[in-house]
């Protein structure tokens, strides 16, 4: 899925520089390469979720991580192109999925926190003193 993302990205980022921005002012040709970006970094995250997930296994957080990067992604850009094309009407989306962005990147950086305490790594808790 995020790869996906990704190439779709690839494909709006080439339709933004030759149609939308001979079609819509240079604040709206903004929104919709901000909308683009922010697509591309879920698009990686969903990558890294996918690695992070074949090396550590399933994590309850990832899983949640994953669904509310899908969602953001989905609100967040998929909202500012609305926004960039279409006017300010849909710009209520944002809020939306700036926040399952929000959440799902904490979600993933916990679960990573939790892997790497597993793995003995990063560790900061210190030995417990043998006997009385």
């Amino acid at each position: 899925m995020g790869a996906l993302l990704c190439g779709l990205m690839v494909i709006l980022a080439a339709l933004g520089d030759h149609w939308v921005a001979s079609t819509v002012n240079a604040k709206s040709l903004a929104i919709y390469h901000l909308a683009n970006r922010f697509q591309f970094y879920s698009g990686v995250g969903l990558v890294l979720l996918g690695l992070a997930t074949s090396q550590w296994g399933r994590r309850p957080s990832w899983t949640i991580s994953g669904v509310l990067m899908l969602i953001g992604v989905l609100c967040f850009s998929g909202g500012l192109y609305l926004v960039a094309l279409l006017g300010q009407s849909w710009a209520i989306f944002a809020p939306i999925g700036g926040s399952s962005l929000i959440v799902a990147w904490l979600l993933f950086a916990f679960g990573l926190w939790r892997a790497a305490l597993r793995a003995g790594e990063g560790s900061t808790a210190r030995p417990r003193p043998d006997g009385p």
